[in-house]
């Protein structure tokens, strides 16, 4: 008798069947019900292709191979290929179809806006479940590193680096072809490096051209519409950025974005999506000092939305801290400044425009002719014809917002807690810290799209009882198979009795 655990012959002959090997808590069952239940055409899926040809593969099959294999850390099309061949849960899931890698690639990368649709109908879910609070979200940004080296990624300043050069090789083959008279072999090698360097000119100017003509600040030559972006402590990755709303309650991320833009300008923008998710604005948003511009406390406000956004450390201090701006008292009764040395600024009540970038911001200048006579001049400001004070014209908001955050510290703290909790799974469980798609923004967003799903999908199937998932899903299906077939009284007169829950009864009622 051995005295080790020996395996089966693998010349013995067995059956099984598909069903048995795949246990009944096994949560690809969950991917399963939850793609049966969505309406796919709605959603934007084609279901729908002519008739000739070889027969295409239903996008519900494709969707739950994708579900499986982010939730699983597998993003590669030609990985998913593999497991459709050697994974039992696939090979369930998908029952024993195994779609080609380019299939499989093309599925995601054409079907970036039904896929966030899909998102959210996870979002939906949570909120079913009441898994999400909607009185206090948090958001931020994140960065992605994109499908584009920084060697193929070009700004102005580097473009005119690389031509300058070129310029400085092709001065140093000129006077090589004049050293080289009569020697035609030196002179042709000499040539043939003349003609490589003029064409790489030519692709730089090029680029220079297309800078110049489109008004942009970066070319990325793999990925068009990856930016060159600061990640950490001044290190800089072709990325892009990808901005989010999460409920507090239960860290579940109710909404996402993808650009290639900085934060300064994002918040208006995600707080007006946040209110149309939440279907309410009676909620609090936190945010840290990346998005602490005037023109957003204003999109804020008008939306009804109460933000607290870290407040930033002074840019520029005077020779001598104790006059920082920070240090003059507003009177906004008077419109006037009290300085430290209780000197009063005011203002003619004219508005100049200060340009930071793209943005265009409206300012009054508040100053005094007191300065040229006072003792404490060189403590206060540099500039001789004495100091001048700029009040924008969202002061009153952002005044607000620092009162706010100085009366909710222990509220503000929770900020990183809330926001950060799905990228620290995403990027360093998962290891998603890059995009797996390339050439447009579009794509990018449906691998991120895919990504929050299956984040938000595993965080429900940890939350909440895999039978109580599986009724709401199988509830989902039959209300929208009465629905399009037109079966709702037979459905509800064989699925469900009297003896089932009100809600039950009461969501077919409502379909």
């Amino acid at each position: 008798m051995s005295k080790f655990i020996i395996g089966k012959d693998r010349n013995q002959t067995e059956f099984f069947c598909l069903e048995q090997v795949i246990d009944q808590s096994n949560s690809v069952r969950i991917i399963d019900l939850f793609v049966d239940s969505l309406s796919l055409k709605d959603m934007g899926f084609k279901t729908e292709f002519i008739e000739n040809g070889r027969p295409a593969y239903h996008p519900a099959d494709l969707l739950k191979l994708y579900l499986y294999g982010y939730l699983n850390r597998t993003r590669s099309s030609r990985q998913l290929e593999k497991e459709c061949i050697r994974n039992l849960e696939v090979i369930w899931l998908l029952k024993g179809l195994v779609p080609d890698h380019n299939t499989i690639a093309n599925f995601r990368k054409n079907n970036p806006k039904a896929i966030e649709k899909v998102f959210r109908s996870t979002v939906s879910m949570a909120n079913h479940f009441n898994l999400i609070g909607g009185t206090l979200v948090a958001g931020d940004s994140t960065k992605l590193r994109a499908q584009n080296s920084k060697k193929n990624n070009f700004n102005p300043a580097k473009i005119e680096r690389h031509i300058a050069y070129i310029d400085n090789k092709l001065q140093e083959y000129q006077n090589q072809l004049a050293q080289a008279d009569g020697d035609i072999v030196a002179q042709n090698e000499i040539q043939e490096k003349v003609i490589k360097h003029k064409n790489q000119k030519q692709k730089y100017q090029d680029y220079q051209k297309q800078i110049e003509e489109t008004n942009t600040t970066q070319i990325s030559t793999s990925d068009p519409d990856s930016r060159q972006m600061i990640t950490r402590n001044n290190i800089t990755e072709v990325a892009y950025n990808v901005q989010t709303v999460v409920d507090e309650k239960h860290k579940i991320p109710i909404d996402f974005k993808v650009t290639n833009q900085n934060d300064s300008k994002a918040m208006g923008g995600m707080l007006r999506r946040t209110k149309t998710i939440l279907g309410h604005t009676d909620f609090k948003a936190l945010y840290d000092k990346g998005y602490y511009t005037g023109s957003e406390f204003d999109y804020a406000d008008r939306l009804g939305i109460e933000v607290l956004v870290a407040v930033p450390e002074v840019a520029a201090h005077a020779p001598n801290p104790d006059f920082d701006v920070e240090h003059f008292v507003y009177d906004k009764e008077k419109d006037c400044f009290t300085c430290p040395a209780k000197q009063v600024l005011t203002t003619n009540g004219n508005w100049y425009n200060k340009t930071n970038g793209k943005s265009v911001t409206k300012m009054k200048h508040y100053k005094t002719t007191a300065c040229l006579s006072c003792a404490l001049m060189q403590q206060c400001t540099k500039n001789k014809k004495g100091r001048l004070i700029e009040r924008s014209q969202h002061a009153d908001l952002i005044y607000e917002n620092k009162v706010r955050v100085e009366q909710n510290k222990e509220l503000y703290r929770k900020r990183q807690a809330i926001v950060e909790h799905p990228y620290g799974i995403i990027k360093r469980q998962w290891d998603f810290y890059y995009i797996m798609t390339k050439k447009s923004i579009k794509h990018a967003s449906a691998d991120v799209g895919l990504i929050f799903t299956a984040f938000n999908l595993r965080r429900i199937i940890n939350l909440i009882d895999p039978n109580q998932m599986k009724k709401y899903m199988q509830l989902l299906w039959l209300t929208f198979l009465s629905y399009y077939k037109g079966f709702k009284a037979i459905l509800k007169q064989l699925f469900f009795s009297k003896s089932k829950t009100t809600f039950f009864n009461l969501s077919l009622n409502h379909c």
